[in-house]
């Protein structure tokens, strides 16, 4: 392409310089002659050629310097094509150079080319463009900077910029190879001389020669034409910018930066400078400072001194104050830099203080302009400047928050004016910095709010880089035990003791799951490599905090808004964090109580504020006022009370959302620095309670109104503060959890801090004095505490309003610490004073009853959680007896008064109950271990019962037919619960530790639990907990002395008070019988729940005796008590279904319990067959209990026939086989399960769902056919198939079901049962391949008549069954014969012709692609043995093999589904497996031709692309060629395609690959003959369509092109026609043309020649007929005549 484009402009430049320059055009031809002469084999030979040739740019030269605009152009470019490709001679630069120098003065064209070559030059020709060379590109590119062309100069200015960085580039790449490079010169450095290479010397040269220039001093290398300062201040930054790392290692560059930049750019700061130089200094400055601080530290020190001196209002104009802040604003955002800048000036002694002097000029700014920044009392946010902007939501929240000095200062109406007062994100910003407007001649317009907004950014980059920086060392990397000796060593330098310490003390950690310590202090990091940046943080935290503190004091109540707000708390958190993990207490304390006063409003001086006229909230509950619950109640409250008279509310105080956000920084805080707070936890605990205070408040005097558009606001408004609020329950609660971590001394202190806002409210509620702390603490918001305000009403209410908030939060204390409390003694770990604080204040009358209930739950909820713990054996019995004695203590406190008095208070019972439930959790874990004390516990139990209780199981009042019957009367229905918790522990788990002479007392509390009529629930438990007796029971008794005992007794009475008496003695015996006659009365009561818990109770009684009765034993229960269950349970449904007065609800529940009773009878049965090896005994009962069964049916419900089947599947799962049952009984059970579906008629009077039935007959079928598959008939067993099938076909719809995708499970159970079906017998596999034949075809047959089931997956499987029978009986003759395959080819023909038209489908695969898989995947092993077939069968089974492929390739749409182009992918791959599986046998002469005109016909009609015209296709079976000729009437609408277009080239490909010629053996000529016989019809109409329908319409269109789709089908047919060699023997001979394989062409030459005639316009249409023409030419002969 280069050799071209020379040849070109060298051939122009010869035809223009002919008459104008003649040495121009003799250098031009001879420069023409050598490049034809060039053998043109790569781009780069080229080049290498060229620049051999020195005289090759001699024309292009001569054209330069001509000053000829055309020739310079031309000449220009050629050159930049050349310098490109690296073709220039190298010994004639200079001379291009020199002309390159004089195309400065041309045009515009040829001054921009001349920018072009010139990084080239530089770039591909390093060596030869250095010393002068280098410095000539230089001062051209410099000359053409000053063109008045704005386009050159602009390119000029970056051409230079490039060129000098590629310079510097060059020294890059000689430092990695200076080993290579020797030196050629000296340069002067600091104080000595350094030896530089080439590169290096270049470098040194422009760069000196660049400053130069700046200084206004006549350059010394390089003759730069005079520049503006911009572009060379630039110039110096990109250079600075890009190769900081030369700057710093080259001795030589480090010189030129101290003695001649930066010395003009501190004269620079100092002069009064334009913006754009002012600015371009500014920005090399800042990456002087922060690149090569170190190399320069006395010039860096000046240039920051005057930088904040700069900040002076009076030294410097605004937009300079802005520069300045922004350099400090990056400088502070790189916590390296900043302590090197703190380490090399603040800190040595003579330096100035840059940092501490910047921070001063922060403080002086901060108060430079209060009203700028709405400086007031409080935070609040900025006015709204009315500029449209939404800002009405934090508007909202400081409304709501009461605007007049709660949140926010005074407003004023005129608030909305010109002036913004405030600093926000609005109008505080620039949208590009300062220091980025790099194309501005003047400063930009900065709001006046700017340089304060970047104040406050400084701050916070400053507590950011403090942070990133210390914070990460605070982390422990020493391995676990290291750390935990260290953290415990060195956790707490300044602890201050709070309590002698006893004679021996140990320090144990609670267990936590964070794995938490105590945060190492990083300046004992000695050997740490930056511990000398760790001093000069602490350094710089205790020298500076004073100013950041003010500063952000300021800021914090300035107008702010949300953004910056946030920010501004973010940074005091991170100064606070660092000072306090650095071990410096003052500062910490100090930015603590500002975040402390910032997070309470500042009215908390309630002197005027009524006592509250509205009860307190209830308190009683775990959690204190202090939850999302009640904080987020502030802005919902606010909707509801918006109309209140605002003088009820005015001066109520409330938290706002900024509050929050200062709350919750201060308990992140709280969180980070945990034990190291030390007597500061009262600066936490006591603004939590204040928060408190102000939300209880709140609550009851509801919100201001927000005024104005704010009002609109109120959901934002409730958002806001749910928001804040969740931020802070979060952060509360990851503040207690931390506790867990800390040593015991640092838990004591947060203890006691916590009670000390309990003693001190219940002293101010006694004497109104507060009474003082234990400890020291600051008292930093002693002044917001309730008990201080003068004036205020102190009722109990408000005071347990106080004490709930300490309550809460020492609960949630207590829970985190429970191992701590545990394993640490009493005086040591705080239990004593939890224990006794909590038990003075519930039992303490005087107290409101919502905190009494709350210090009580507290109390007994920690025993609960300590009881849970895991503690060694020698700690349990003190632990256990410690948390024992707090109960009793507790419990004991309560009645010590009225002990003589029935009549207890409702808190007296209250409370009682809350220790009940602990006393449960205690036992339930200390139950085992628990050896002493079971006395106090019963008669704690028993205490919930009236003493005039009648005594139950006595003679007296008792009903004679239930012996156990009695009142009883309970002190308290919600104790009764209480107490029965505990009894159900008992009784579940540690019966084993009671007593034996207790145990009658047991099941007597049980009794009087069953026998109270006051809880159901509780009756039914008591019925349940007697099998835990009886399992207790029969393990230590002699169940074999049963028969002895019932046949001593006589009367039932009798036997009943000889039980009574035996099981007072403690024979277990007689308590097993006990607990059986018991629960026998209650097998047939009128409450379904109870009788039916009876009914289970004894049956798991059974399943516990099974194993120690007798055979005889056993027999006589099984006769005597399930038998005889049974026999009554049948006799009570017949009853209630012959009584109409019965309701429908009360058959239910007999339903059900019949259900049970069978469930409870199988169950038993089970288990006695599984327990005995030889089971013909149980054959005779068996029987008799299936004649119970079958009179089950007569009742004629399905209800009671699923139960039945589940029993007889049960019982005969535990079988082993039919003989050890008894054949006989066998045989009989297949018997009654046949006779279930003689009771049809019984059915349809009492409609039921046969769903459970059903599948509760397919499983019996399962379990019946597993005894019995040898010796039941075939007949037998197709007659009990048939009746799945129809279980199947008459099932009932599932409710709130599909079986679209999945089957029922009814489905899937006879689906298993006739796979499981062993189809060797005569006439099952053709049974098998009907009844699945019929399934598969049950979504498109099924009954219409009521709504039932889909089938659609069982459909599906189905044909999965199929496939597989079919593959397993493939050699079966009979399955072809009889017409079972036949039908299964019918059932799979079915859904793949109407695949689109049955839309219920379910997931994949459809019902359609399952039936074509299966059908692909039967038939290749079928079709051998079908051939074999005589002809009936086999015409029958191909006429549907033939329609399953024409369902395959055809889809009736009517719209276009979107899984159309993967269904159509999907049919093509089965009709290319079906294809080759049938085309050999199709063709064999034992079918008639009618199946194969059937296929081709098929073929013919899928492999249509457009709907033909009426009339157009003539009829295809009896004359398919009929006018083949005709033409129909031109048309030109667009034709309507077919959706599978496709599927449609597939069928006409395979047209044309049956009517092709196969050289193939001799056997297969005969098949391939009759298939191109057949299908050679339908190909020659298939090819005449298109060609009809180009010669009819093209006229019509003109110039308008034929359809894509029709134009596609022409030329596929037509290239088709070309290839295909037909089959000599397909088409008859034309008369008087002879042809061996173009037989169909002559066919088709009519209408081929007119297509010619009318597709002379259209070049591949009439090329491809042409080529057909020529193909008839070729191959046909005229005979002569």
């Amino acid at each position: 392409m280069t050799a071209q484009i020379l040849a070109a402009e060298l051939g122009n430049l010869i035809q223009d310089s002919r008459r104008k320059n003649t040495e121009l055009k003799n250098a031009a031809e001879k420069s023409l002659q050598d490049l034809k002469s060039l053998p043109v084999t790569s781009e780069a030979q080229l080049s290498a050629d060229l620049s051999r040739r020195p005289h090759f740019i001699s024309p292009f030269l001569i054209a330069c310097n001509t000053h000829n605009a055309k020739f310079s152009s031309t000449g220009i470019s050629c050159l930049q094509r050349l310098s490109v490709s690296r073709a220039l001679p190298r010994e004639r630069l200079t001379e291009i150079l020199e002309a390159l120098k004089d195309s400065v003065s041309s045009s515009q064209d040829v001054q921009l080319k001349t920018l072009q070559i010139l990084p080239s030059l530089v770039q591909n020709y390093p060596a030869e463009v250095r010393g002068d060379a280098l410095a000539t590109v230089l001062q051209i590119c410099s000359a053409l900077q000053n063109a008045k062309n704005f386009a050159v100069s602009n390119t000029a200015a970056a051409t230079l910029q490039q060129l000098v960085i590629s310079t510097f580039d060059r020294v890059s790449k000689e430092d990695e190879k200076s080993l290579e490079i020797p030196t050629v010169t000296e340069a002067p450095a600091e104080d000595r001389t350094v030896s530089i290479r080439p590169a290096a010397h270049d470098a040194l040269k422009v760069f000196h020669d660049l400053n130069l220039l700046l200084t206004g001093e006549r350059p010394v290398f390089v003759r730069f034409s005079p520049i503006p300062s911009t572009s060379t201040l630039e110039v110096i930054e990109a250079t600075l910018s890009n190769h900081a790392k030369i700057m710093t290692t080259h001795a030589e560059q480090i010189h030129v930066l101290r003695s001649l930049l930066m010395p003009t750019i501190i004269r620079s700061l100092s002069d009064r400078l334009s913006f754009p130089i002012t600015l371009r200094i500014v920005r090399i400055l800042n990456l002087l400072i922060r690149n090569h601080l170190t190399i320069m530290p006395s010039e860096c020190e000046i240039a920051l001194g005057l930088l904040n001196h700069m900040l002076d209002p009076e030294a410097s104009s605004s937009w300079k104050r802005a520069l300045c802040l922004e350099v400090f604003r990056g400088i502070y955002s790189d916590s390296r830099l900043l302590l090197q800048i703190y380490s090399h000036f603040d800190e040595q002694d003579g330096k100035k203080n840059i940092f501490g002097d910047n921070l001063a000029s922060f403080v002086r700014l901060a108060t430079e302009k209060p009203a700028v920044i709405g400086l007031g009392q409080q935070s609040s946010l900025p006015a709204n400047r009315g500029d449209g902007k939404d800002n009405t939501s934090d508007q909202a929240v400081a409304e709501a928050g009461a605007l007049a000095g709660v949140i926010s200062g005074p407003m004023t109406e005129n608030s909305t004016g010109s002036h913004a007062a405030g600093i926000s994100t609005q109008w505080s910003n620039l949208r590009t910095p300062c220091i980025e407007h790099l194309d501005k001649a003047e400063p930009p317009a900065m709001p006046e709010t700017y340089i304060y907004s970047l104040v406050l950014t400084c701050i916070t980059n400053v507590s950011e880089s403090l942070a990133k920086f210390v914070l990460p060392l605070t982390v422990h990397h020493e391995a676990k035990s290291k750390r935990k000796n260290k953290s415990e060593g060195n956790s707490i330098p300044e602890r201050e003791q709070t309590s002698p310490d006893p004679p021996s003390r140990r320090l144990s950690r609670s267990q936590s799951f964070r794995k938490k310590t105590i945060p190492v202090n990083p300046l004992t990091l000695e050997e740490h490599p930056a511990y000398a940046y760790i001093r000069t943080s602490a350094t710089l935290v205790t020298e500076c905090w004073p100013a950041i503190l003010a500063t952000c004091s300021t800021f914090l109540n300035a107008a702010l808004d949300s953004d910056y707000y946030r920010a501004l708390v973010r940074a005091i958190q991170k100064v606070t964090q660092v000072a306090g993990l650095l071990v410096l207490s003052t500062p910490r304390d100090a930015f603590l109580t500002t975040l402390a006063k910032a997070a309470v409003p500042s009215n908390m001086v309630m002197a005027n504020v009524a006592s509250p006229k509205s009860p307190p909230p209830d308190h009683a509950g775990s959690r204190s006022s202090l939850t999302v619950d009640s904080l987020v109640s502030q802005a919902s409250q606010a909707l509801d009370r918006n109309r209140r008279p605002s003088h009820e509310v005015n001066n109520l105080p409330m938290l706002g959302a900024r509050n929050l956000l200062c709350l919750r920084a201060l308990l992140n805080l709280a969180i980070a620095l945990g034990p190291t707070l030390h007597s500061s936890w009262s600066i936490v605990f006591e603004t939590l309670h204040v928060a408190d205070l102000v939300m209880a408040f709140s609550n009851q005097g509801g919100l201001r109104t927000p005024v104005g558009g704010a009002r609109n606001d109120s959901e934002s408004l409730s958002e806001k503060i749910e928001a804040e609020t969740s931020a802070v329950q979060a952060a509360a609660r990851r503040l207690f959890e931390s506790t867990v971590d800390f040593p015991n001394e640092s838990f004591v202190e947060v203890l006691q801090a916590l009670c000390g806002l309990i003693q001190a409210d219940s002293s101010t509620a006694q004497s109104g004095e507060q009474t003082p702390s234990n400890t020291a603490r600051p008292k930093v918001l002693h002044q917001r505490r309730l008990g201080s305000v003068s004036g205020m009403s102190l009722s109990t209410e408000a005071n347990s309003r106080d004490s709930a908030f300490a309550l809460n939060k020492i609960g949630e204390l207590a829970g985190l610490n429970e191992d701590r409390l545990a394993s640490n003694p009493p005086y040591e770990s705080g239990w004593d004073v939890l224990v006794r604080e909590l038990v003075r204040y519930s039992t303490d009358d005087h107290k409101a009853t919502a905190t009494r209930l709350l210090a009580a739950d507290i109390l007994c909820r920690t025993v609960k959680d300590i009881a849970q713990l895991s503690v060694s054996d020698e700690e349990r019995d003190e632990v256990q007896d410690r948390i024992l004695s707090a109960l009793q203590v507790q419990i004991s406190s309560l009645h010590r008064d009225d002990s003589d008095n029935d009549v207890y208070a409702d808190t007296d019972i209250r409370i009682h109950q809350i220790a009940l439930a602990s006393l449960k959790s205690v036992i339930e874990h200390c139950g085992e271990s628990l050896v002493a004390g079971w006395v106090s516990v019963f008669d704690s139990l028993l205490s919930v019962f009236a003493s005039d209780s009648h005594s139950i199981g006595s003679s007296s009042g008792s009903d004679p037919s239930d012996p156990f019957s009695g009142t009883v009367q309970v002190v308290s229905k919600t104790l009764a619960r209480t107490a029965f918790g505990t009894i159900q522990l008992v009784c579940s788990d540690f019966l084993a530790a009671v007593p034996d002479t207790s145990l009658s007392t047991l099941l007597q509390l049980l009794l009087k639990f069953s026998c109270q009529q006051e809880d159901l629930n509780m009756s039914l438990t008591a019925v349940t907990f007697f099998w835990n007796a009886s399992d207790f029971l029969h393990a230590r008794s002699d169940l074999s002395q049963l028969p002895t005992i019932v046949n001593n007794t006589g009367e039932k009475e009798s036997m009943q008070h000889v039980i009574q008496r035996r099981a007072e003695e403690g024979a277990t015996s007689a308590l097993w019988l006990l607990v059986l006659m018991s629960l026998s009365i209650v097998t047939t009561d009128r409450r379904a729940e109870l009788r039916n818990t009876s009914i289970q109770t004894i049956q798991r009684i059974f399943e516990s005796y099974v194993d120690r009765l007798s055979r005889d034993a056993w027999m006589l229960c099984l006769r005597s008590v399930l038998f005889s269950t049974v026999e009554a349970n049948l006799s009570v449904q017949s009853r209630v279904r012959t009584d109409s007065s019965n309701v429908d609800d009360e058959i239910r529940a007999w339903n059900d319990t019949t259900k049970t009773v069978l469930a409870s009878v199988s169950k038993s049965i089970a288990l006695y067959l599984d327990k005995v090896e030889d089971a013909s005994s149980f054959g005779n009962a068996w029987a008799d209990l299936l004649d119970i069964f079958q009179q089950y049916f007569d009742c004629g419900s399905h209800a009671l026939g699923a139960p039945v089947f589940d029993t007889i599947t049960e019982v005969l799962s535990r079988v082993k086989n039919a003989h050890s049952l008894g054949l006989a009984s066998s045989l009989k059970t297949a018997t009654v399960w046949t006779s279930y579906f003689e009771r049809r008629e019984l059915w349809k009077k009492t409609p039921e769902d046969n769903q459970e039935a059903f599948i509760a007959y397919a499983e019996a079928f399962k379990a019946i056919y597993r005894l019995i598959d040898d010796s039941l008939k075939p007949e037998d067993l197709i007659q009990m198939l048939r009746n799945l099938e129809a279980c199947v076909i008459e099932s009932d719809e599932v409710p709130y079901s599909s079986d679209v995708d999945s089957m029922t499970t009814l489905q899937t159970r006879v689906i298993e049962c006739l796979s499981s079906v062993r189809s060797e017998s005569e006439g099952l596999p053709q049974f098998l391949l009907r009844t699945l034949s019929n399934f598969a075809t049950l979504p498109y047959t099924g009954n219409t008549e009521k709504r039932g089931p889909t089938f659609v997956a069982l459909s599906k499987a189905s044909m999965s069954l199929v496939q597989t029978i079919v593959l397993k009986h493939v050699s079966d003759e009979s399955i072809y014969t009889d017409g079972a395959f036949l039908s299964v080819l019918t059932s799979l023909e079915k859904p793949i012709r109407e695949k689109y038209l049955w839309h219920r489908e379910g997931k994949p695969p459809t019902i359609w692609q399952k039936a074509t898989s299966t059908a692909v995947a039967i038939l290749s092993p079928t079709l051998p043995q079908i051939n074999k077939l005589s002809p009936d069968p086999l015409k029958s089974l191909w006429a549907q093999i033939i329609a399953i492929i024409n369902g395959v390739t055809r889809a009736q749409l009517s719209t276009y589904p979107p899984t159309l182009l993967k269904d159509e992918t999907f049919d093509i791959d089965a009709f290319t497996t079906l294809r080759s599986l049938t085309t050999h046998p199709l063709g064999s002469p034992s079918l008639p031709d009618a199946i194969r005109r059937t296929y081709t016909r098929n073929l013919f009609e899928t492999s249509l692309l457009h709907a033909p015209a009426a009339g157009e296709i003539p009829d295809l079976i009896a004359a398919p060629l009929v006018d083949l000729y005709k033409m129909r009437l031109g048309r030109t609408n667009e034709p309507v395609s077919t959706f599978r277009p496709n599927m449609a080239y597939a069928c006409l490909a395979e047209l044309f690959a049956l009517v092709a010629h196969h050289d193939g053996s001799p056997g297969e000529r005969p098949t391939r003959i009759k298939l191109a016989q057949a299908a050679a019809p339908y190909l020659i109409l298939r090819a005449a369509l298109p060609l009809r329908t180009y010669i009819a319409d093209h006229p019509l269109r003109g110039r308008m092109p034929q359809p894509e789709s029709q134009r596609r089908e022409l030329l596929v047919v037509l290239r088709g026609l070309a290839r295909l060699e037909s089959e000599p023997a397909a088409i008859p001979d034309a008369e008087g043309v002879r042809s061996r394989y173009k037989k169909h062409l002559h066919r088709l030459y009519p209408l081929v020649v007119r297509a010619m005639k009318v597709g002379r316009g259209d070049a591949e249409v009439f090329g491809e007929l042409a080529g057909l023409v020529d193909l008839v030419g070729d191959e046909f002969g005229v005979l002569d005549e």
